[in-house]
């Protein structure tokens, strides 16, 4: 581990410089912090000199070759899109899962197989507001529940702290879904571990989302509540370049935002995050860009070799050739994000 500090270096590195990416890693069973309407906020002090804070969160250190060789097995990545196995078209094939989900729901679809054949016992989902109306983490451990947090939600939303409560429940076969921030931060929790909870085992699945930039929860709460009856407001959706707008539905219908007018409110964080297509999950999901209700799906480990296999053999998950263009456009992609977080941040 390359750096040990705790709440107060948390505070100044990342806290009061804005840099918070809102994953949740933090609140995990700790007494001075919380979560207070979107924002991550300290309560008091902490004489502890290494917590689980510091060591956990994806803002501090962050030893991409040493991350690499525990989840692949050596040091060396596609400097793009990272370790992939396979890379496909995908999409659920119960139509109430793909109506649910964004894309083709294949995160949902995914999740209930993983659930049915017993990879896991319960996941660890982001769920419309859960705190105080703000989108918070939930523990999911029957399908429905999996189903009734489907869509995303981009905005950060401190998921993270649910696997406390998954923790603490007793669940021994954990899966996580999460942004390339959050991917990150259990990935280190699995490499540290420092309260010896057996993490490396307990975490059985790690599913990440492709992400440019998330919300500041607290800023769009307020920039929706400006504009709509704020719960009258569902599905929100970003479309496919070159569209450059954002879609939010609503009980008068889908009302499109120019994506320049909410820039603004994108959390700071997200501008030095280089990492597009959560370079260190299991698998990997994305829109599948000039294909509607469809996702990209990267598979990076066995693990989730063994489970994609699973969900099309038992019919939960359907599959497609990925183009050789489409994927030489999501490298340059995500090759153009790690160019524009290498100018705010320091290179890993």
């Amino acid at each position: 581990m390359e750096e040990k500090y705790g709440l107060d270096q948390l505070n100044r590195r990342v806290l009061q410089e804005g840099l918070c990416a809102a994953c949740g890693a933090c609140l995990s069973g700790c007494p001075y912090l919380t979560c207070f309407r979107g924002k991550t906020v300290m309560l008091d002090r902490c004489a502890i000199e290494q917590g689980r804070c510091f060591a956990y969160c994806p803002m501090t250190f962050f030893d991409r070759e040493a991350v690499s060789l525990s989840v692949f097995g050596y040091a060396a990545a596609d400097e793009r899109i990272g370790h992939f196995l396979e890379v496909a078209a995908s999409r659920a094939t119960d139509s109430t899962i793909a109506a649910a989900g964004q894309g083709g729901g294949t995160v949902t679809a995914l999740l209930v197989s993983a659930l049915q054949e017993g990879v896991i016992d319960a996941a660890v989902l982001t769920a419309d507001r859960q705190d105080e109306g703000f989108p918070g983490g939930l523990v999911a451990a029957t399908a429905d529940e999996v189903v009734a947090c489907a869509g995303s939600k981009y905005v950060g939303a401190h998921s993270l702290a649910a696997l406390r409560v998954a923790l603490d429940r007793g669940y021994e076969r954990i899966g996580i879904v999460g942004l390339p921030c959050q991917v990150r931060s259990v990935r280190k929790m699995i490499m540290y571990d420092l309260k010896r909870e057996n993490l490396g085992e307990r975490i059985r699945l790690v599913v990440g989302l492709f992400c440019n930039w998330a919300f500041s929860g607290r800023e769009f709460a307020a920039f929706l509540s400006g504009r709509y009856q704020f719960d009258q407001v569902g599905r929100i959706h970003v479309p496919p370049p070159p569209a450059q707008v954002l879609e939010i539905e609503t009980d008068g219908g889908v009302k499109t935002v120019p994506l320049d007018e909410v820039r603004p409110l994108i959390q700071p964080a997200c501008n030095q995050c280089s990492d597009m297509t959560s370079d260190f999950a299991d698998l990997s999901v994305g829109m599948y860009e000039g294909r509607e209700g469809w996702n990209t799906l990267i598979v990076r480990t066995r693990v989730g070799m063994d489970l994609f296999r699973k969900a099309v053999e038992i019919g939960y998950l359907e599959t497609e050739n990925f183009p050789e263009t489409n994927l030489a456009h999501l490298k340059n992609a995500a090759a153009n994000k790690r160019r524009r977080a290498a100018e705010k941040r320091p290179a890993e």
